[in-house]
């Protein structure tokens, strides 16, 4: 037998998940699943499998999904049915759903869903001989090591926890008898240093810091701890020290190496790490920012567009540079502003990015912003989508919504767009029509859309469906998200030279404009 490919589809055809065993382009896979539900035909027989020209279709049926084996058509019929049967086992018990088995279900569980495919079928789509709960041990990958590990690490933590406190109780008890000493003994007048030694602990962080720098097997007199108060001295530390007693007291008992502070370090690592993304002399980023909020007539409240130009150099030499820019269509609609140590005269006059000392070059090894610009509307001159809602309420409590999206830049291509729509409710929602797919988040209360790529070919279409809902303002505000690399502002890179613009210099350029907060209300 030669499995091709296992898949969880709807009764519609669409994949839920799809693990190939064989090499096959992401189009022949989807277009086989997309036909699958055509060749089933509109009878209600129970079929077992169903064949083309080309492959042998071999399913069943699991609640409203079907779970799928593409062969190809001299594979031992047998022997498929007996490796679905494994997989209708295997697919309930790791989402944990044997009588609901849902769209949700199967998404949360993707990845251990294909672990469990792999364990079945090898890679050229071969069976292994396997039963459940061999498939069940392989992946837990359980490790009696790691157990083990896992057992001594805990009984050293609770050990120092129990030092911790003990130590604590005995400085305690110390600082209390010297306030005692202080007040009591009609000593001379205390100077900074007699001050700061017998001053009671603030906190425990403190009292963790003193146990570390006391010797277990010597115990100072007050006057001792006096003169080495200076030397030490007891500091209010920060909240970010504490959970850094625990740590040095497993370092003070096995020994080890000190625990660099992930928080403390992060700025040095950011600094070394850098230069590594760095593949150009000049690495040049340009981001574009949309705000726009949109009444749900409509009515454009508000519209705002942010960009920047981020310059990374790799090397001191290569930060002598500058970079000649080229404005285009909607130039004339956006303020520009320069960094203060670019000439922006040089810019206004020639679209020249350079410093006003030529000699002194960008800092290097860190991206810095060079410029920036911005446009604040309330027209529609550069809305890129808009949407339209009509939630319209049918008998029995339930809802009609109908919504429609529009392209209004046909220039513009945009990817990745998901609009998300709040339900007001966790029910299921009943899909009529639509265009491109859906995911119903039902703890969230929330349907979204989703459009892989939204240009001229689709500039429009629509999404309806029912849902039992009986409040219109349920459905708003709704959410929009987009990416595209185009730019609204039409600005672009010519080139990247030397300061005295003698020798041009490679560099390397990404951009990207996308939706931030981008709502209908």
């Amino acid at each position: 037998m030669v499995v091709l490919s296992a898949a969880i589809c709807t009764k519609t055809g669409k994949a839920l998940i799809s693990r190939q065993f064989v090499d096959m382009t992401r189009i022949r896979i989807e277009g086989l699943l997309a036909s699958f539900p055509k060749l089933l035909g509109s009878d209600s027989k129970q079929h077992t499998f169903v064949e083309t020209e080309s492959v042998r279709y071999v399913y069943q049926p699991m609640e409203s999904l079907f779970l799928l084996l593409i062969t190809n058509k001299a594979s031992n019929i047998v022997e498929d049915l007996d490796t679905l049967r494994l997989l209708s086992k295997v697919v309930p018990d790791i989402a944990g759903t044997a009588n609901n088995l849902s769209e949700d279900k199967v998404t949360d569980k993707c990845f251990e869903l294909i672990f469990a495919f792999d364990e079945v079928i090898t890679a050229g789509g071969y069976r292994e001989n396997l039963n459940l709960q061999q498939i069940r041990t392989n992946l837990e990958m359980d490790s009696h090591e790691e157990k083990l590990h896992n057992m001594i690490k805990i009984s050293k933590m609770d050990h120092a926890r129990e030092q911790m406190k003990d130590a604590a109780k005995v400085i305690r008890e110390k600082n209390r008898d010297i306030g005692r000493q202080g007040i009591g003994g009609g000593s001379g007048p205390m100077d900074d240093s007699s001050y700061e030694s017998q001053r009671p602990v603030s906190n425990k962080n403190d009292m963790m810091d003193a146990y570390k720098d006391s010797k277990p097997s010597f115990t100072p007199t007050p006057a001792a701890r006096a003169a080495a108060a200076p030397k030490k001295g007891m500091s209010l530390t920060s909240k970010s020290s504490k959970n850094k007693s625990l740590e040095d007291a497993l370092v003070l008992e096995d020994k080890l190496a000190p625990i660099i502070s992930t928080s403390v370090k992060s700025a040095p690592v950011a600094d070394v790490e850098a230069p590594q993304a760095i593949q150009h002399p000049i690495m040049l980023v340009i981001n574009e920012k949309v705000y726009a909020r949109i009444t749900r007539d409509g009515v454009v409240e508000s519209n705002e567009v942010k960009g920047s130009l981020t310059l990374t150099a790799a090397s001191e030499e290569a930060g002598l540079c500058s970079v000649q820019m080229k404005t285009d269509r909607n130039a004339d609609k956006f303020t520009f502003t320069t960094h203060p140590k670019v000439n922006k005269p040089m810019y206004e006059k020639s679209g020249l990015l350079q410093l006003k000392d030529i000699n002194k070059g960008f800092p290097s090894a860190r991206p810095v912003g060079i410029l920036k610009w911005s446009y604040s509307s309330a027209s529609e001159d550069l809305i890129p989508l808009k949407i339209n809602c009509w939630p319209e309420e049918e008998s029995r409590g339930q809802m009609n919504v109908s919504i429609e999206y529009e392209l209004e830049q046909s220039d513009l291509t945009l990817h990745d767009v998901s609009i998300r729509i709040p339900l007001g409710t966790t029910e299921g929602v009943n899909i009529v029509s639509m265009d491109g797919s859906y995911k119903h988040h039902s703890s969230q209360g929330e349907l979204e859309w989703q459009l892989p790529l939204v240009d001229s070919s689709n500039a429009s279409g629509s999404l309806e469906f029912t849902i039992a809902q009986k409040d219109t303002d349920a459905f708003f505000p709704i959410s929009v998200g987009f990416s595209s690399q185009q730019l609204f502002c039409g600005i672009e890179v010519l080139k990247v030279a030397s300061a005295d613009g003698a020798n041009p210099i490679q560099y390397g350029i990404s951009q990207l404009m996308s939706a931030e907060e981008y709502t209908i209300e």
